[in-house]
């Protein structure tokens, strides 16, 4: 296929993790030249929103770019893939899906101290009702809190001690080059998508499906 004089507008979020997955993404591609567009979703706009709670919407993270990609203003969209929604918008579909090189969960805490070594009533933040599961499974008798924002704010509520202790991606956490944050790997069950690249487009645009399904383990 020749694709010299096509360029591909891709949409994502506008975090540093979002942006070095980007890259990622298009280092798979070097033949295909690309313009990107960084967004805030409207997850990045309402960090009041509670994801261990049931309140968000399914596309939180995905509704501007899903938009921007209806409208004809981008080709694709690039994400997280756990941030897809349970149930896509019928003019989108997934176009590619790659694999994760790390699916982990990480226990971030202050002076680096184990799971184990947590004092009682620890207060440990993560946004997912999975990794609350989890952890009250190891230890009933720490405080989960619900926790928002890239990973560099959850990695500083730490720090500054807002809360004692936070669950992150590995591979989050890898690809910010942040490993020294890592005070051990967890023994969790993840999100099946967890550490995986999604690439979206509309429904209807088989020649984007063809252009990237290179790679993809769909």
């Amino acid at each position: 296929m020749d694709t010299n004089n096509k360029i591909i507008k891709i949409i994502a979020r506008g975090s540093r993790l979002s942006k070095i997955q980007v890259e990622e993404f298009k280092k798979k591609f070097p033949e295909i030249r690309f313009e990107t567009e960084y967004v805030s979703s409207f997850g990045d706009k309402n960090q009041e929103i509670s994801l261990l709670n049931g309140e968000a919407p399914d596309d939180m993270f995905t509704r501007e770019l899903d938009r921007a990609i209806i409208d004809r203003r981008a080709d694709i969209a690039v994400h997280s893939a756990k941030d897809l929604p349970q149930n896509l918008n019928p003019q989108i579909r997934v176009v590619a899906l790659y694999e994760a090189f790390d699916k982990t969960d990480s226990l971030v805490s202050r002076d680096n101290i184990k799971l184990a070594d947590l004092p009682a009533g620890s207060k440990i933040g993560t946004s997912s009702p999975l990794r609350k599961k989890e952890l009250l499974a190891l230890r009933p008798d720490l405080e989960i809190v619900g926790i928002r924002g890239c990973i560099e704010d959850r990695v500083q509520q730490v720090r500054s001690g807002k809360i004692d202790a936070a669950i992150v991606a590995t591979c989050a956490l890898k690809r910010l080059g942040m490993e020294n944050e890592i005070a051990e790997i967890l023994p969790f069950a993840t999100h099946p998508m967890q550490g995986r690249l999604a690439v979206t487009g509309r429904a209807d645009n088989d020649l984007i499906f063809k252009m990237f399904s290179r790679g993809s383990i769909l």
